[in-house]
């Protein structure tokens, strides 16, 4: 990079509403074992704080930056590694779930919460790090919330009176937590860690906001609606359109293509760019790209968009006004269900959304709600620690050696939810009777999947037919669906994947088409896309589950387990050792042809978009269920009954 190019970056940095503070913020790092900081989107406190550290030359170990979504954390280091004039991966960093790139010069390290929390089981008290920088924690996600008890017991070993010290008496490698919020519950974590708070100005313009005089039932029409008013009536600046999931997302893209279309002659052209978490790396960069001359940019996101990220050129935001939700609810039984809700946002949420109009100059935000319906919403949501499963979190704290139930937390877990996770994990054998770690518990947690995925594999080996999970386990893996849905040619797409159907339901159905796309693996780029078309499949979901796939062999080879091992035609090695991890995700037939919960009692139906939709089995496994009209069951096979009865033993009491 030319020296005129580095002055211009340095002059960038320089201009970020935290340079006035860079001293300041570095002296209170110094002076502090903890520093929380409080700065909106848009002040640079993610990507420059790193850098000011970086630069201080002070911390001798890597310093670590953690994201609770990959995208951030993938874009983030790249961002830092171009302003360092650096190839990514060398000086700067990255590690999030199936990708990563770092090397032994990495001094910054951008990761997700959930790959700091898989460092911490082999490395409890995070020694390869000087700095632990826990962005984002305002979002309150359960990995963050164990992060940072386990930071407040980590900072006791290494810089309490117990720790390694010096000649002259100081810790040997002290360790300083850095806690970053851009909302303004910065009391909760300077209150849990007795740390001072220090404010960042940000840069935010008067936003206009517009509410909708009626409730709008059916808010993806209404969002299409406003975009197209913002487009023909109003100045240029791109739009931002916050909608629940992916699948929002890729619908509403192809309605505004299509009516992108349709404009008068002489309209601006429109471009489209999607931001969710899943999103693959090199799909990212177009999010930041200013449009085309006389062209409008529209951004479709979830709540990523809220404070992760923020992005250049917006001037218009319409905000549907709703997010998607994992849940889980716990039973008495002590199983549980995770069900994916799409919910009201906080005021909270869109306060953030429509800030996110004005970072530039006069903004506009269309709520596609009423004025009451904001006045109505909760002003903030409760951390994800007091309603999500806990069976992923305890199983890794068992690894780290960590008791759940001594951990010191700023809200602590509802006690329901941790005996499930104990239950869960009792049934999956990676607990024994006396609620200590077995040897299967520490295998699965090997695995960068959820235990319940890392069952389904472990059994495998049993059955010899790990070739064929790996494939199915990459499968669920992935957030996006296999079937995308084509509602204007929904006859045609189910006439094309028939040939994939697989009479057991969709586990086997999704082997089918991974299975058919390996074959034409070698043909062209063009070749495989035009095969994804006429078959009706995603080929992003079946190129990210190749990833998967890849890093899971990888892994299985570490473990000294055969990925190659196969069952052939047989399918009943597969759905059992489908029903070993799935067994709490289960649902018997009842007399009245309606399904029924095995572990709860929760009534059930099979998803339309299964294979399994037009027909019944004695009992089903599921991948996951949805909550709309109805509680539907995703990633759907049929079992006989008696591949449960084996496995549903009785689960241990446990006190909490």
């Amino acid at each position: 990079m030319s020296s005129k190019r580095a002055q211009e970056i340095l002059q960038q940095r320089a201009k970020l509403p935290i340079a006035q503070g860079k001293e300041a913020i570095l002296r209170e790092i110094a002076a502090n074992d903890v520093t929380v900081i409080l700065g909106e989107t848009g002040s640079g406190k993610t990507t420059q704080i790193p850098q000011y550290l970086l630069e201080s030359d002070l911390y001798k170990r890597t310093i670590a930056v953690t994201q609770p979504r990959r995208v951030a954390a993938t874009s983030l280091a790249a961002r830092v590694s171009h302003e360092q004039q650096r190839q990514l991966g060398t000086l700067i960093g990255y590690s999030v779930r199936f990708d990563e790139k770092s090397s032994k010069e990495t001094r910054v390290k951008y990761l997700t919460d959930g790959m700091l929390m898989r460092e911490m089981m082999g490395d409890p008290t995070l020694e390869q790090y000087s700095v632990v920088i826990v962005d984002e924690a305002h979002e309150r996600t359960l990995r963050t919330d164990l992060i940072l008890a386990s930071l407040k017991s980590i900072l006791r070993k290494r810089n309490g009176p117990g720790a390694k010290r010096t000649a002259d008496g100081k810790p040997k490698n002290p360790l300083k937590v850095v806690v970053m919020s851009a909302t303004l519950n910065a009391e909760k974590f300077s209150d849990f860690f007795k740390a001072k708070i220090v404010y960042v100005q940000g840069r935010q313009h008067p936003v206009t906001i517009h509410h909708t005089s009626t409730p709008q039932n059916d808010w993806s029409e209404a969002a299409l609606r406003t975009f197209f008013q913002i487009h023909l009536d109003q100045p240029d600046g791109d739009v931002l359109v916050f909608l629940p999931g992916q699948e929002d997302i890729e619908n509403l893209d192809v309605s505004l293509r299509n009516y992108a279309q349709q404009l008068p002659i002489g309209s601006k052209s429109v471009k489209t760019c999607q931001l969710y978490a899943s999103l693959p790396n090199e799909q990212q960069s177009a999010v930041f790209d200013a449009a085309p001359p006389n062209c409008r940019k529209c951004i479709l996101a979830t709540n990523i968009a809220e404070t992760s990220l923020t992005i250049p050129g917006v001037k218009y935001v319409i905000d549907c006004g709703k997010q998607k939700e994992k849940r889980h609810v716990s039973r008495a039984t002590g199983a549980g269900v995770n069900a994916l809700l799409t919910l009201d946002i906080t005021k909270s949420s869109a306060v953030q959304r429509a800030g996110r109009a004005g970072r530039e100059g006069k903004g506009y935000c269309y709520r596609l709600y009423t004025e009451d319906a904001f006045k109505k919403m909760d002003l903030s949501s409760d951390p994800e620690i007091k309603r999500t499963s806990l069976t992923n979190a305890l199983l890794q704290l068992k690894c780290a050696g960590q008791d759940i139930q001594e951990i010191e937390f700023m809200d602590q877990p509802d006690p329901s939810l941790i005996s499930a996770a104990f239950r869960t994990l009792f049934l999956l054998q990676a607990l024994d009777d006396k609620l200590a770690l077995t040897d299967m518990g520490r295998k699965m947690a090997t695995y960068p999947i959820e235990p319940e995925h890392a069952a389904i594999l472990q059994e495998s080996v049993t059955y010899h037919c790990t070739a064929e999970i790996v494939s199915i386990i990459a499968l669920m893996s992935v957030s996006s669906p296999l079937f995308p849905d084509s509602a204007s040619s929904r006859d045609e797409a189910t006439e094309a994947r028939a040939k994939f159907r697989h009479p057991t339901g969709d586990h086997l159905t999704w082997l089918n088409v991974l299975r058919a796309y390996d074959e034409i693996s070698k043909s062209s780029k063009s070749e495989r896309a035009q095969w994804c078309r006429t078959n009706f499949v995603s080929e992003r979901t079946l190129r990210e589950a190749n990833d998967i796939r890849a890093q899971l062999r990888d892994v299985c080879e570490k473990n000294g387990v055969d990925w190659k091992a196969s069952a052939g035609e047989q399918e009943e090695p597969i759905l059992r050792s489908l029903a070993r991890g799935l067994v709490l995700n289960s649902a018997l037939l009842q007399p009245d042809k309606t399904y029924k919960q095995a572990f709860g009692p929760l009534e059930i139906k099979i998803h339309p978009s299964s294979a399994l939709s037009d027909r019944q089995s004695p009992a089903l496994l599921y991948t996951e269920l949805v909550s709309t009209t109805a509680i539907y069951a995703r990633g759907v096979s049929g079992i006989p009954r008696t591949f449960l009865q084996s496995l549903t033993l009785a689960a241990p009491r446990t006190s909490t």
